[in-house]
């Protein structure tokens, strides 16, 4: 990961993502993101989008399942992939089988499956060229910013790779540095290796020396998630594990439909969607995620195919040889 941002960092490919900054009125933000969210898949008979701080999903059923975004008036990427992010959560807990009902299993079986699901809407497809494809005229449709925006030129702003502060406002290809950074804090902290007084100071280290750049203040570093103050530790690992299945599935969608990208570019997500009810969704806690990705693909969970899926993305956008 460390070796691939450092070849994109020595790329000369300059790209433009000023266009993505602006005013973008937070009522059309949210006519877009519905509009995206009901064709991607997920059901607004049987769930909602709302407001809240740090998007999330809760469902309360598989028939009411609540989704939130935090819309930011000076930029168009945040509220809109937070969305299709919690969007195929949503998805998820939308299509876990009826037949399980009653039995125990009708219920997720990880959050880091879970996660492969919301980040393989988010980034695999929602970050793809065939999608920006299909969200362009969209954009325009919208917010006359975009009017003299080509496909090229959004594509690129789209996956623009700068190592940042912010875990939830990250680029596809730094994210995971963020994880392994919470992952490494808390490995340390669970073994007594550290105190909590070390934490501010460890938070900014690891920052700087993974992606170069320092916290000014705690609420941009070590209390910019909720996870820690909700009790959630250990959860951080499965943001990048998800990575890690979604882009072994994502291979394997390839190989099985091989016009499934094309039927994106269309805005039709049919395919994709009724692929994952099928191998994924419908089979609630009926497998181990273990067994899951090898019935899915033929083999267990394999990071190579992320590492494939980064690199002939971002060396392609950044023309690194």
């Amino acid at each position: 990961m460390i070796e691939i941002l450092k070849n994109i960092k020595s790329s000369n490919k300059k790209i433009n993502r000023e266009f993505l900054n602006g005013h973008f009125d937070t009522n059309k933000q949210k006519e877009l993101s519905l509009e995206i969210l009901k064709s991607i898949g997920f059901d607004l008979n049987a769930g909602v989008l709302d407001e809240s701080v740090h998007p999330f999903t809760i469902n309360i059923s598989k028939n009411d399942v609540r989704l939130t975004t935090n819309y930011h008036e000076d930029e168009f990427t945040s509220a809109l992939y937070s969305t299709i992010h919690e969007g195929g959560h949503g998805i998820y807990e939308q299509n876990i089988g009826d037949d399980l009902k009653d039995t125990g299993l009708q219920a997720a079986i990880s959050m880091a499956i879970h996660e492969s699901q919301s980040r393989f809407y988010e980034n695999i497809i929602g970050r793809s060229k065939e999608f920006c494809s299909y969200l362009l005229p969209l954009a325009k449709k919208y917010f006359k910013d975009f009017d003299s925006v080509n496909l090229e030129e959004f594509y690129e702003a789209i996956n623009y790779v700068e190592p940042s502060l912010i875990r939830t406002e990250a680029d596809e290809l730094t994210y995971s540095l963020h994880i392994i950074i919470r992952y490494e804090i808390e490995k340390e902290l669970i073994n007594g290796d550290i105190s909590v007084d070390d934490l501010p100071e460890l938070w900014n280290k690891k920052y700087r020396e993974y992606l170069g750049v320092e916290a000014s203040n705690y609420s941009e570093g070590i209390l910019q998630d909720v996870h820690w103050s909700g009790g959630m530790f250990g959860y951080f690992p499965s943001y990048a594990l998800g990575n890690i299945y979604g882009a072994q599935m994502y291979y394997k969608l390839l190989e099985e439909k091989p016009e499934v990208m094309n039927e994106v570019a269309k805005g039709d997500f049919n395919t994709v969607k009724v692929w994952l009810n099928e191998k994924v969704h419908k089979n609630g806690k009926l497998y181990t995620p273990n067994e899951l990705i090898k019935n899915i693909t033929g083999e267990e969970l394999n990071a190579k195919y992320f590492i494939k899926y980064l690199k002939e993305k971002y060396y392609e956008v950044y023309n690194v040889k």
